[in-house]
């Protein structure tokens, strides 16, 4: 039995009987629970005792103040002394759906199979209920962080369910979240419009991220970050990767893929600010990651190596490809199309024109068919290049044999 279900039993036994209990209901109740002298030593710790003291004025502030006490506490409403255990109704005589989301997620399983996992008491307690609106509620948009962390930055539940090496950001979860954009809009700014634990998981049907009904499964991200990025959401559904189907096919005798989404950009709890040269520097090489020959192309011109070793101005991936709506260059949307690549270059090379925009962003000199400029003379050079070092090799070896011939010769000399 849960400590508050001992605590509640014990008040059952010790309460004064009263022949009025169930007509005057909270003023019976009153006569009890808001005594902390009768209520002192009734259980086995003082908290037990104080979670028994429950006024009337406090049900009044909550948003539960339209209910009597029998309305949840039936059985004990029937008169005393109270012949059942049960401490309340579910709260699904209300709240059905919340209940019914609920009893589907991870938290759920937990509540059952061990009895570490939060329930509605936990988030929303048992007698000070507020909405969600009200600043004093631990689901407030201010506090649910902090609600959140009072299991997810423990460290016995951390050390028994996010022990594995996979789970390692999992475990960091809380503190990472902490040193984010979205958290320090919650924390420093006190913006309630950051997003918080339940904006991403959900209030109630909080489900591991490989499970497909997950708001965190693969499918799902761009729709739960696009309840607050929604322009972002709208460029990236009708650009190359959210248009792309999961898996997507590849080339003809290639594995598919699964196109990438916000988080594979910008990491689930370790968000940062977009213009932050770490994040740019980082995305360039995520990018590479999909794009591999794209990625060695671009660290061979002037702005990848500018990039490589850590300037700030050159122009990266999403400079050219913009950010979310990238396409295809054959796509007249597209903003490295030929008809729009002269007006992308100009927003750092004033000066662009059409014989600017002929440079090579990812030439690969390597690519004949094309790539003819390139090619052939990188096959002039790389031979010019080879052949001098064979002939200063050879060269080398000739002169080295020569001398070494004649220091001999000189040797054999100076014996005789």
């Amino acid at each position: 039995m849960r400590p508050r279900m001992v605590a509640a039993a014990l008040l059952v036994m010790m309460c004064p009987a009263s022949s009025a209990w169930a007509q005057e209901d909270a003023a019976s109740c009153e006569k009890c629970h808001e005594d902390r002298r009768f209520l002192t030593g009734k259980t086995e710790t003082s908290e037990q005792d104080q979670a028994l003291f429950v006024t009337r004025d406090l049900l009044l502030q909550s948003a539960h103040e339209e209910l009597s006490c029998a309305s949840c506490h039936e059985e004990h409403a029937l008169g005393y002394p109270h012949v059942t255990d049960a401490i309340a109704s579910q709260c699904s005589a209300c709240h059905e759906a919340e209940q019914g989301d609920w009893a589907q997620s991870v938290h759920a399983d937990n509540y059952t199979s061990a009895g570490d996992a939060a329930d509605c008491v936990v988030c929303h307690t048992a007698h000070t209920v507020y909405s969600r609106d009200d600043e004093r509620s631990p689901t407030h948009d201010l506090n649910v962080a902090g609600l959140c962390a009072g299991c997810h930055a423990d460290s016995t539940i951390v050390g028994t369910y996010f022990s594995a090496p996979e789970d390692s950001l999992a475990a960091a979860s809380v503190a990472l979240y902490h040193e984010t954009v979205h958290g320090t809009r919650v924390t420093d700014a006190g913006l309630e419009v950051s997003a918080t634990c339940s904006d991403c998981h959900r209030s109630h049907r909080t489900l591991p991220g490989e499970s497909p009904g997950s708001s965190l499964h693969h499918d799902s991200i761009p729709t739960t970050c696009g309840r607050c990025h929604d322009q972002v959401l709208d460029a990236y559904a009708g650009a190359s990767h959210g248009a792309a189907s999961p898996p997507d096919a590849g080339e003809e005798g290639e594995p598919g893929f699964d196109p990438p989404n916000c988080v594979d950009c910008h990491t689930a709890h370790g968000i940062v600010e977009a213009h932050e040269p770490n994040w740019f520097r980082g995305s360039v090489e995520e990018c590479g990651q999909c794009h591999e020959r794209l990625y060695e192309t671009y660290l061979g011109t002037y702005h990848g190596k500018v990039t490589h070793l850590g300037g700030e101005l050159a122009a990266k991936c999403s400079d050219c490809h913009t950010a979310h709506d990238m396409r295809p260059a054959s796509d007249s949307l597209s903003s490295v199309h030929e008809t729009k690549v002269v007006a992308t270059c100009a927003r750092c090379h004033e000066d662009a024109n059409e014989s600017f925009a002929k440079y090579y962003v990812h030439g690969d000199p390597m690519n004949r068919a094309e790539f003819p400029l390139l090619f052939w003379p990188w096959v002039i050079v790389t031979a010019y290049v080879v052949g001098a070092l064979a002939l200063f090799n050879v060269h080398t070896g000739m002169w080295l044999w020569r001398n070494a011939r004649h220091a001999i010769q000189v040797r054999r000399e100076h014996r005789t």
